[in-house]
């Protein structure tokens, strides 16, 4: 009941196998892969830092003073314009291009 309760709060739940894989993937040396994030607006990068900084719909729409559904859109934009389905995805690639979390995107 405690997932079910995060997951409509906002929260991501993904199984416990699942969570080494992509803490392994998360944690690896970025590369030097920066051109790949090249293809997104100021806007849908400020977005893309705050997912992988792990922040919620909600909360990054008040970071950045717009409305849920603007954030909505800029993260489908985000997954478009680098070819995934999933935040998941964009942060690794993110994570893989050198942002780092407690970094705002410039």
């Amino acid at each position: 009941m405690a997932t079910i309760r995060a997951v409509c709060r906002g929260h991501a739940c993904y199984p416990p196998d699942y969570l080494g894989a992509v803490l392994k993937a998360l944690t690896r040396p970025a590369s030097q892969e920066p051109d790949r994030l090249a293809v997104l607006s100021r806007q849908e990068r400020r977005v893309l830092a705050g997912m992988v900084d792990g922040a919620t719909g909600p909360e990054l729409a008040a970071q950045l003073h717009v409305s849920p559904g603007t954030v909505r859109t800029h993260t489908q934009k985000i997954f478009t314009k680098l070819g995934v389905h999933s935040k998941l995805a964009a942060v690794k690639i993110a994570r893989e291009a050198g942002m780092q979390p407690g970094h705002a995107a410039s």
